[in-house]
Order: structure tokens, then sequence, then C-alpha cells
């Protein structure tokens, strides 16, 4: 009967012990499913397409935060100046400034300016 007394009374520092040292584990910073969407869905990357207008169809390809090209009338035409900003987008060619700002996850609107006149175009990423 001595003995177990003895058992238990060590028993119990040693429980102590190990409960104190799991608390103090270090703490891992785990990455959530729904934090990365969010940084997805965030993401300018990909093709913009929409219609000037309504009417005159244009995509815009983004890429490696930056504009690398756009499509107007069947032509293709490389980027060389673009800035990308979580909310806007703004990109100019051939004396063509073009801004698009975001409204949703897969949608942005899209304004032009050129010497030719203004225009607007409704966006959604493909």
């Amino acid at each position: 009967m001595i003995i177990s007394r003895r058992m238990v009374f060590a028993a119990i520092p040693l429980s102590i012990l190990f409960a104190s040292s799991l608390q103090a584990a270090p703490k891992r910073h785990v990455r959530h499913d729904r934090h990365a969407a969010h940084t997805s869905s965030s993401s300018w990357t990909g093709t913009w397409s929409g219609s000037w207008g309504g009417s005159q169809p244009t995509s815009i390809t983004i890429a490696g935060n930056r504009v690398v090209s756009y499509e107007y009338q069947g032509a293709s035409t490389p980027v060389t100046k673009s800035r990308v900003t979580p909310k806007e987008v703004t990109y100019e060619g051939q004396g063509t400034t073009v801004t698009m700002t975001r409204t949703g996850a897969t949608t942005a609107s899209a304004t032009l300016h050129s010497q030719q006149g203004d225009g607007t175009a409704q966006l959604t990423r493909q």
C-alpha cells in the first residue's frame, strides 16, 4: 500500500510537467482554404473579355502582375506599359489609355480614353 501511494504522488507532478510542456509547444501557421480562395479571386491574372460600347468585342490578357496584350477588332497588340493594383489596372498604347476597375471576383468595368473619343466596357474574366 505504501508503494502505490508513492507512485501516485510521483505521477501527479509528472502529469503536470507533461501537460505544461505540450501547451508550450510552438504554434504553426496553417493556411486555410478560405484564405487561399480569397487570394486567388483577387488576382487579375487571366483573360478579361467584353465589348466596348456593348458592340465592339475586346479582350485583355493579364499575367505576372502586368498587362501582356489586348485584342480589338481581331488584332492582338502587345502592351509594354501597365500598372496593376488590387483594385485597378491601367495600360497605355497607341495614344489610348484604358483603366479597368474591379467590380467583383470575376468582373470589372473598363474606361477607354483616346483622341477619337471615350468608351466603356463591362468585362468578365474567362
